[in-house]
């Protein structure tokens, strides 16, 4: 048997089984199952933990924890390729550092327990129990050798190399899947595992996009426990579900959606008042009745956290029995509803508001695009067929979105408009082709935000009722820029022609009107991806600090409960609620749902963002050789990062293919210049480039200067060099921007 590893974890957990005694050296041993042989490894060990604060040494050669024995904290394990890692606490305090030798048999992405007290690193500890594994699929490249088999996994967080045991499917240098089923128990134990599927060959893009679906845990195969759940589940709303429900099914609710939307979990209705102002009524799925709270599909549905969007299909957070049936609003099907009643001034001031559970029935399905075109807002597409009474509905909800975005954008609410890129398949929805930038025909905008403005309106509503009931609810919060970012985003503001007062940090309304001042300018892009970065991103709490982008005090995600857990968590207690107010719900447990949610948020987007990386490689790989006007939009450590509109891709030029020698940045990271040849690239530099060679191994796309472009640098690097502002001085690379999505993520 072999020799398990001193491992913090394991020796803390001796110590927690006497937690108010000390322990001499020779107990420790016997309790590790060492002999006298180990005592000085051991020593030596138990020596460290004293240096950390985590054990108290005392006279005698005995031990015992210290009096205050550091807060036992819970949260997910994030292994760094060195070997150390941080556990993601719940609690709310931030990250704790785990040395090498404290992380006991955790694998990345388990969910741990460890011992957390301050030190020099911020809070410092060692993981003294995994409480549940991550996912055993664990994407890699298979080593087959006659003498024995092992998986290099494609995640160098994941610790390896992991054994293959049985018999081996696949050849060596494939991709393949192992399912891990012996767990490393500490540091020095290796991980067993069998092949269970074989993906390909590395390079291909199938194989590289299943790789990072298998690696996130974005399709693990649905539970047995969940299927049977899914198996009793109704095909119609019954009479019996209905008992108790206000009846809104001869209200003219419509959904408008995607044109390839599959699931409907929001329908509207306004009519104008005869002051002026508007009624409105937003119905949503209510998805509740069907995943309760404690079942198989409630875990299913917290383990995803989120639908995940992906160019060629959408995985969905609940089976598509739910999603797409059941709870979606169909057309013309009677469906359970949260809905929600508002009645609103001429100037979008809400008056009154009522919340309740419904039953609902879709009158129309509509799509932004075939609204645009009906109502004469675009002449793209076909038009959807309205009648006379849907026109004048969407009219009047046109009238009260317009007041309500008007209201947003005067209080200070966020609009950057950032673009976005989208894959044009060919006939066969599986071959990209092209990859388009998703800025919308006006029209077609104008349908999406009535939609946006209605469904934000509703959650901020919802807020409200929260906050002043004291509702166990999940808020979605947002900070505002951070002092230190914020100056360099000023700075780069100030350089780019467009100075903007330091107030403007603790106004809102100086950053909206900020931001609306350079749309359709070049500099937008760079400036408001600088504003990005000066902020925090939106994150779920337990407790409301208000939504800085949308200037709204209380906000949070109500109306996509099919698609997003915190939405399902609000409507259980909200539906608590209404059926008994003088009821309170038990918040524990709260700080870890949201915690979680926040993190599957971020792992949704990651995964979106990555994936549509591939699909750029692969349209890519169709333009090799091709010249284009590029623009230069940041800085790496690997190079220069640039923008081509058609087709939209992000490419990296390589600073050795460009000049030899150290490269500096200025303190913005606006500008380089080559300290050998004076050449100078500079954020928002257009330059002709050729699309010089693809990797979807590494998610790039290389680019090369076209002749005149280098000579048109070596040329105006002095000229711009005299008249640049300041001295340049060496730093390090400013990161490579991320473009966030808008709309419904908010």
């Amino acid at each position: 048997m072999a020799r398990k590893a001193l491992d913090d974890g394991r020796l803390l957990q001796v110590f927690s089984a006497h937690p108010t005694r000390a322990l001499h050296i020779m107990e420790v041993l016997a309790a590790l199952d060492e002999g006298p042989a180990s005592r000085r490894s051991v020593t030596d060990a138990l020596d460290r933990l004293v240096e950390r604060g985590l054990v108290h040494a005392m006279p005698g050669g005995r031990y015992r924890l210290p009096r205050d024995q550091g807060a036992r904290v819970e949260g997910r394990f994030i292994q760094n390729p060195r070997g150390f890692g941080f556990v993601e606490a719940n609690d709310g305090e931030g990250d704790v550092f785990i040395a090498p030798n404290g992380v006991l048999g955790a694998m990345h992405g388990d969910l741990v327990e460890a011992v957390a007290r301050p030190g020099a690193r911020g809070r410092e500890g060692a993981v003294t129990a995994v409480l549940k594994r991550r996912s055993p699929m664990v994407p890699g490249v298979l080593r087959a050798r006659p003498k024995g088999s092992w998986l290099e996994p494609e995640d160098a967080r994941i610790r390896g190399p992991i054994m293959i045991e049985g018999d081996v499917v696949g050849r060596d240098g494939q991709v393949v899947v192992a399912f891990i089923e012996k767990w490393p128990s500490h540091v020095g134990e290796v991980p067993m595992a069998r092949v269970t599927e074989v993906l390909g060959e590395p390079g291909a893009l199938a194989t590289e996009v299943r790789k990072v679906t298998v690696r996130e845990g974005i399709e693990l195969p649905t539970a047995g426990d969940v299927l049977e759940e899914v198996a009793r589940l109704p095909t119609t709303v019954s009479a019996e579900d209905a008992v108790g429900r206000v009846d809104l099914r001869s209200r003219p609710l419509v959904t408008i959606d995607p044109d390839d939307a599959r699931d409907h979990d929001d329908a509207v209705y306004v009519v104008a008042r005869p002051d002026g102002g508007w009624d409105v009524t937003v119905a949503i799925a209510d998805v509740s009745h069907y995943v309760p709270l404690g079942t198989a599909l409630d875990r299913h549905a917290a383990e995803r956290g989120t639908s995940v969007y992906l160019p060629d299909r959408a995985v969905s957070m609940l089976p598509q029995e739910i999603s797409g049936r059941i709870a979606s609003l169909l057309p013309d099907e009677d469906r359970l509803a949260m809905a929600l009643e508002a009645t609103l001034t001429r100037e979008g001031t809400v008056v009154e508001a009522r919340l309740m559970e419904a039953v609902m029935r879709s009158h129309a399905r509509l799509t932004y695009g075939g609204v645009a075109r009906a109502m004469g807002w675009s002449d793209e597409g076909p038009a959807a067929p309205l009648s006379d009474e849907l026109r004048a509905m969407v009219t009047t909800a046109d009238q009260c979105s317009a007041t309500l975005r008007a209201k947003r954008q005067r209080r200070g609410s966020l609009d950057f408009d950032l673009p976005e890129g989208r894959v044009r398949f060919a006939e066969d929805n599986l071959t990209p082709i092209d990859i388009i930038q998703s800025k919308r025909d006006p029209g077609v905008k104008r349908a999406y935000a009535l939609i946006e403005d209605l469904m934000l309106l509703a959650n901020e509503i919802v807020a409200e009722i929260c906050v002043q009931e004291g509702l166990a609810a999940i808020y979605r919060v947002h900070g505002g820029p951070q002092g230190e970012a914020f100056q360099r985003f000023m700075a780069a503001a100030q350089a780019l022609g467009h100075p903007i007062d330091d107030e403007a940090i603790d106004s809102p309304r100086m950053l909206s009107d900020f931001l609306r001042t350079l749309r359709g300018k070049p500099e937008a892009r760079v400036l408001g991806m600088l504003l990005l970065r000066a902020m925090p991103q939106a994150r779920y709490s337990e407790f409301n600090t208000g939504h800085r982008g949308l200037a709204a005090t209380a906000y949070l995600h109500f109306t996509s409960p099919i698609r997003r857990y915190p939405d399902l968590l609000v409507h259980r207690e909200v539906r608590r609620w209404l059926r008994d107010p003088s009821k309170r719900t038990d918040a524990t447990g709260l700080s870890v749902a949201a915690a979680d949610c926040s993190r599957l948020e971020r792992r949704a987007v990651d995964v979106e963002r990555e994936v549509l990386d591939l699909y750029r490689c692969e349209v890519a790989r169709l333009h090799l050789g091709e010249v284009h006007l590029a623009t230069v939009v940041g800085f790496g450590s690997l190079g220069v990062y640039l923008d081509i509109d058609a087709p939209f891709l992000t490419g990296l030029l390589p600073l050795e293919s460009v000049a030899a020698g150290s490269w500096e940045a200025d303190d913005l990271g606006l500008r380089l210049r080559s300290s050998r040849t004076g050449m100078i690239f500079q954020v928002g530099d257009q330059l002709t480039v050729e699309i010089a060679e693809i990797s979807l191994a590494r998610r790039t796309i290389s680019l090369r200067l076209a002749g005149e472009a280098k000579e048109s640098l070596r040329r105006s690097g002095p000229e711009r060099e005299k008249k640049g502002k300041g001295g340049v001085k060496k730093r390090g690379p400013a990161p490579r921007p991320q473009v966030q999505k808008r709309g419904r993520k908010r």
